[in-house]
């Protein structure tokens, strides 16, 4: 066996010979430029500058992150501010508390009629609004509502709007209250004898009505005046104000009876003395008919017959002598006489008839 076969030995030839080599080709090589190199010096310091800038912006973040402050304390102008809206709010809902439980307990609130709306009044009670319906208002028939505009007048509460803080109130229920109020306290003072004031309200065939100050009385027709009265609308009127004395009090003051002559000044008291029987006082002739009428003081009137005057030999505002003849105290009657005819009846010498006739 040749031993050249199995082991070839390298000859020189081989090591001349080019061997071929299978690479990729290579990408052409650009040269740099001077700009360019400049650039990617550039960006590599840029980069490395942020590297080393990274930890002093964490150290810088961390110093300026500070624990936070506390707020400043409130100025003493703010502390009483607040104060003063505290205290008002407390006052409101105090006022408000109060306002809505009259409605319950009935008390009479005072409010202030803003203006006329739709279907009845506006009016402000303490602070809040409340509507007055038409209907429960008090005017005096053909008054317009609008007279009670700006007026400040007593309300009862009817209704109450909780959510809304609002109120319906009422004029009337609260006027009606009053004059219960008045009539209870007036009758308990109200005494027989004694002289109040009185308004006549309404008149009647047989007298007239008069308000005391919230309870009503009548004056009978005779109890209006000294003379005899055939009309009430003779003597007094409605509207008309005087004073009276009271007769009399029934049914727990239901009906009340007073008197406007008992008030009167009393002639025929002030003038007693003049009242007597034969006494001679000159006096004015103030009426011819149905007979001789004369006034002797003022108030006291008396009446001569036919048989004792002519009237037609006397006229109105005559001044005559008289004498007192008699007095008839009860019906305020008073007979007279002239000079003439006592002088006559005293110088005959007889006495009249009937003393005669009693005589014997």
């Amino acid at each position: 066996m040749n031993t050249e076969e199995l082991h070839p030995v390298e000859t020189p030839l081989a090591l001349d010979l080019p061997v071929a080599v299978e690479t990729a080709p290579a990408s052409p090589e650009v040269p740099e430029t001077p700009e360019a190199t400049e650039v990617h010096a550039e960006a590599a310091q840029a980069a490395a500058n942020a590297e080393a800038a990274e930890p002093a912006v964490a150290a810088e973040t961390a110093v300026v992150a500070e624990p936070p402050v506390a707020p400043a304390e409130p100025t003493p102008e703010q502390l009483a501010a607040r104060k003063a809206a505290e205290e008002g709010r407390k006052r409101a809902a105090e006022t408000w508390q109060r306002v809505a439980s009259a409605k319950d307990s009935g008390e009479t609130l005072n409010g202030r009629i803003k203006s006329e709306i739709k279907g009845g009044l506006l009016a402000d009670v303490e602070g809040y609004r409340a509507f007055l319906p038409a209907s429960q208002t008090r005017v005096a028939k053909g008054t317009p509502l609008a007279t009670l505009v700006n007026q400040t007048v007593p309300l009862k509460v009817i209704e109450v709007d909780e959510k809304r803080k609002r109120l319906v109130v009422s004029h009337r229920r609260a006027l009606e209250e009053e004059r219960r109020v008045s009539r209870a306290a007036l009758l308990q003072s109200l005494h027989v004898g004694e002289e109040r004031s009185a308004k006549v309200v309404r008149m009647a065939d047989f007298g007239a009505f008069v308000d005391l100050g919230g309870v009503d009385a009548l004056v009978p027709i005779g109890e209006l005046a000294f003379e005899r009265v055939d009309k009430p609308t003779d003597v007094v009127n409605v509207g008309d104000e005087f004073a009276v004395r009271i007769m009399r009090i029934d049914q727990g003051g239901k009906k009340i009876s007073a008197s406007r002559k008992a008030a009167l000044a009393d002639p025929w008291r002030d003038h007693a003395e003049l009242l007597r029987s034969g006494n001679v006082v000159e006096g004015t002739v103030i009426a011819k008919e149905p007979r001789l009428e004369v006034e002797i003081a003022p108030g006291v009137i008396g009446s001569l017959s036919d048989r004792e005057a002519n009237p037609d030999e006397y006229e109105i505002g005559e001044k005559v002598e008289v004498s007192v003849r008699n007095v008839d105290y009860r019906n305020r009657r008073i007979r007279l006489s002239t000079m003439h005819a006592a002088v006559a009846t005293s110088s005959s010498g007889f006495a009249p008839l009937g003393v005669e006739l009693k005589r014997s």
